[in-house]
């Protein structure tokens, strides 16, 4: 540091020198004996000295005041809301933008208590943040909901860290009620998507881009005969349903719906297909659509919504309408349940061809069981519920 020093007062005598050589050069006067010369010598360096230095302190107080109008300027005018808070929670200073926050006038903030502004559902937590704050060395984040001087609530997200003192705390306040809002609404959006989901009569897949199941709704639980957790994570392949065409051929897994629009990037609308259901013993009818779903600028896509629509008694409608007149009277005495030998004698044919017409009847419609057989007629009106 005296090194230092030092070329500072040699840089100064050194310019003192040259001020008054520069000054004499231009106003000379008469040759004073030597001794008096070098005193009168060292008298107007030493003037020049301080006047150098008086020069170079008036210019750091201007540079000082131009650094501290910037300073207040960016204080006043951040976005950002600025508090210095007390061990007690009273505001010891803020900027503009942390008081229109609050609504109060500056003037009027000081020493009032910021736990006041805050609403009650936040207060014991905020109290509690603040006690951590001025326990710890490290910023603390929190957000929490104030109220202004003249009503109204908002949210403000609050950085605040202990200062060297260990007595204050600053604070900064970002205004994030448009955030809040958004997510609300994002809430909201996400609480409706998640009831139509559940409660929707059509059934639901949604598959990643390597075909493996994210999710599946309760309607498609029952269309399929399996549970979301059974189906989570697997391809349609894995599962190995027993699935047909309406030809009743085989329906391979890897010409699915959901897996052809993966494939090839295209809606895939009204395919029908028939899944085997083992508990129920019987095959459920569908009609499917699978839509891709693209992340902007990208061809290929990073998952599928595949809906089920359970066609199966509409099937078997078109089906039943198409029976010979000997079939329906057969399954109409079936339904109401009379015995194979009643019925060959109402009908006049022999039992063996009651028999043989009750096979027909169940392959063709698809119902292997009484219960499902009656809960048909009744829906088509043959049998009162």
């Amino acid at each position: 540091m005296s090194r230092v020093n030092n070329r500072s007062a040699e840089e100064l005598r050194r310019r003192a020198e040259k001020r008054l050589q520069t000054s004499k050069q231009k106003a000379p006067s008469p040759t004073p004996p030597a001794e008096l010369q070098r005193l009168v010598h060292e008298l107007e360096v030493h003037q020049i000295e301080l006047e150098l230095q008086n020069e170079e302190l008036q210019q750091a107080r201007l540079e000082l005041e131009a650094y501290l109008s910037q300073y207040t300027d960016l204080y006043d005018f951040a976005p950002v809301g600025y508090l210095t808070l007390g061990r007690d929670g009273a505001i010891l200073k803020a900027n503009l933008t942390g008081a229109n926050l609050l609504g109060v006038e500056r003037a009027r903030l000081q020493k009032q208590r910021f736990g006041w502004f805050v609403t009650a559902d936040y207060r014991v937590a905020f109290t509690t943040f603040l006690a951590k704050v001025f326990q710890s060395q490290s910023q603390k984040t929190f957000d929490i909901e104030l109220q202004k001087e003249g009503g109204g609530k908002f949210f403000v997200h609050v950085e605040a860290m202990v200062l060297g003192s260990g007595r204050e705390c600053r604070v900064a306040m970002m205004d994030i009620t448009a955030q809040k809002q958004a997510e609300e609404l994002l809430r909201e959006s996400e609480q409706r998507y998640r009831t139509l989901f559940e409660t929707m009569s059509q059934g639901v897949v949604l598959q990643g881009a390597d075909g493996k199941i994210i999710s599946a709704n309760p309607a498609a639980e029952r269309f399929l005969g399996l549970s979301n957790e059974q189906m989570q994570g697997r391809t349609w392949t894995e599962l190995r349903w027993k699935a047909i065409f309406e030809d009743g051929t085989d329906f391979p897994g890897e010409t699915h719906p959901s897996m052809m629009a993966l494939r090839t990037g295209k809606v895939q609308y009204n395919v029908i297909m028939g899944v085997f259901l083992p508990k129920a013993d019987k095959y459920n009818w569908l009609n499917i659509n699978a839509v891709p779903q693209f992340l902007p600028g990208e061809a290929k896509p990073y998952q599928v919504f595949t809906t089920f629509q359970d066609i199966t008694l509409q099937k078997r409608l078109v089906i039943y309408n198409n029976l010979t007149p000997r079939e329906k009277e057969v399954f109409k005495l079936l339904v109401k349940g009379h015995k194979r030998q009643i019925i060959a004698e109402i009908l006049n044919i022999s039992p063996k061809t009651v028999d043989k017409h009750r096979e027909n009847l169940m392959e063709k419609l698809n119902l292997y069981t009484l219960e499902g057989t009656v809960e048909f007629a009744k829906l088509i009106g043959l049998v009162k519920s």
